[in-house]
């Protein structure tokens, strides 16, 4: 069951009505029945059982690591349940990436190897409980905050059915709240979630989905649509990825407001960021922060860090062995992200390596940059300077996606070649007819509401307090605009969420 279906529609309504009807007390059995619903309609039930496992590991562990005080024994009950949770997953999603690197040295060395790959199929949200569950062993054995007795609780953090989807990653001391307190029926929330879910629905319609083809053609033809073509092409796929990725939360943080659950935002304006870092503090914010708190910092606390920082430290002095240790540490923590994105040298390189490199050039050449300014009597403060440094992450930003629309590596360097091949305009005519009104409008809608949560203001808020008739008639325009010109319907074929295949 698609999220863009008219039949989870259905189904929210009807799990909302119940969710309201059913005694506070007992409310959260509702989504707990709601999610094994949602999941085994979306994928096979047996799938269910990968699910089953990791949260029984989570509970077993974390009930002996609570009963005993023997910090040793924790930390091998810990590590061991770490290697059940993530052997699923990486015998689901990344076992592949052992074959394919025999098989790439034995074609660099003329080697006759084939080794197979695995096709196993993944259950729903694997790659998103998977890490929410290891943050919550993880935090037990921290002390974070008590582990949960009832298993049946555990299950519905794990499973939550719109976090399945594409996320957010969430703790369990955030979401205890959010899920077990007895909530008080609102209308507004029901509304505000309803808008929510509009709005996403245009986002992944209107904008995502229409660009989708564009995007295809002009990447799947690069030979033909060269140059200048594949420039617009990244700039699409720019916007089609955070309308298809951003699309989705806004659905899924508008179903979870509908049952009065508040979810952390995962985007905050990205596409305004100055620089790469504030970009990626914008850009799936859950997921840096999951790695942050459970990879990187870890790391830098491990005595294998601190060794090397006092030896570091004893060789080039405390500033290059701190920047040093927390590169290393930053670089591990991105080839996590890559690989977590796809079992894939492609996601390794442009998820991973690529903007360890960015983070790691803008860090060494920051006060550099900052004295050629001065030297220069460059105007950092003022407008043109400002929207300069905003194209220039965007610049950078098309460059890492530009190998994540090509096939492989292979492709990459081949779609980086043709970059610098203009061909006639005539191709121009061949390409996909775009709906130019009610494109312009989406994105013009999607400015300025990113502007404006740029600028900390809270667009769900101002518009909730606008006139009831004059809400509905903004909602229903957006309906109408979304489905006259949005992919959708007969003659389109549904475009899968971009993040939902990681």
């Amino acid at each position: 069951m698609s999220i863009l279906s008219f039949n989870f529609i259905i189904f929210l309504i009807i799990s909302t009505l119940i969710y309201y009807v059913t005694p506070k007390k007992y409310r959260w059995i509702i989504l707990l029945l709601s999610s094994v619903i949602f999941f085994i309609s979306t994928c096979p039930a047996y799938l269910l059982l990968y699910l089953v496992f990791d949260i029984l590991v989570a509970y077993i562990s974390t009930k002996a690591i609570s009963k005993t005080d023997n910090q040793k024994k924790k930390k091998i009950i810990l590590t061991f349940s770490i290697f059940l949770i993530i052997s699923i997953l990486v015998i689901l999603k990344w076992f592949n990436i052992l074959p394919m690197t025999l098989n790439l040295f034995g074609r660099l060395f003329k080697l006759n190897t084939t080794f197979g790959m695995l096709n196993l199929v993944a259950p729903l949200g694997v790659s998103y409980y998977t890490l929410s569950i290891i943050g919550y062993v993880v935090d037990i054995y921290r002390g974070s905050y008590e582990r949960e007795s009832n298993i049946f609780k555990l299950a519905l953090f794990a499973g939550y059915y719109p976090i399945l989807i594409s996320g957010p990653f969430v703790r369990f001391d955030k979401m205890k709240k959010e899920l077990f307190e007895e909530k008080t029926f609102s209308y507004n929330n029901i509304f505000q979630g309803f808008e929510r879910i509009i709005y996403g629905l245009m986002k992944k319609i209107l904008i995502a989905d229409v660009l989708a083809g564009y995007v295809h053609t002009i990447f799947s033809n690069y030979y033909t649509y060269s140059g200048y073509y594949i420039i617009i092409g990244l700039v699409c796929y720019a916007i089609q990825i955070y309308a298809d990725f951003s699309g989705c939360m806004d659905i899924i943080y508008g179903a979870s407001r509908m049952y009065g659950i508040t979810l952390e935002e995962n985007f905050k304006s990205p596409f305004f960021s100055a620089n790469l870092s504030e970009f990626w503090r914008r850009w799936h914010i859950s997921l840096g922060q999951w790695g942050k708190d459970y990879i990187m910092y870890p790391l830098l606390k491990s005595d294998t860090f601190q060794k090397m920082a006092k030896v570091l430290k004893d060789k080039f002095g405390k500033k290059p062995s701190k920047l040093i240790t927390t590169l290393t540490a930053i670089l591990i923590l991105w080839l996590f992200i890559g690989i977590w994105h796809g079992a894939s040298f492609r996601y390794i390189f442009c998820a991973g390596i690529l903007p360890w490199i960015y983070l790691t050039c803008g860090q060494l050449f920051e006060d550099k940059i900052k004295i050629i300014n001065e030297k220069l009597h460059i105007r950092t403060e003022c407008f043109s300077f400002q929207l300069f440094r905003r194209l220039r992450t965007l610049g950078f930003m098309c460059f890492v996606w530009l190998f994540a629309c090509s096939d492989s590596l292979r492709d990459s360097i081949h779609v980086i070649r043709q970059l610098f091949n203009f061909p006639d305009l005539y191709y121009f005519q061949t390409l996909p007819q775009l709906p130019t009104i009610g494109l312009g409008i989406a994105l013009f809608l999607v400015l300025v509401v990113d502007y404006l949560k740029y600028k900390e203001i809270n667009v769900l808020d101002k518009f909730s307090e606008q006139n009831t008739i004059f809400k509905y008639i903004v909602l229903l325009l957006i309906l109408y605009i979304t489905f006259r010109y949005g992919a959708y319907g007969p003659g389109f074929n549904s475009v899968d969420f971009i993040y939902g295949g990681f």
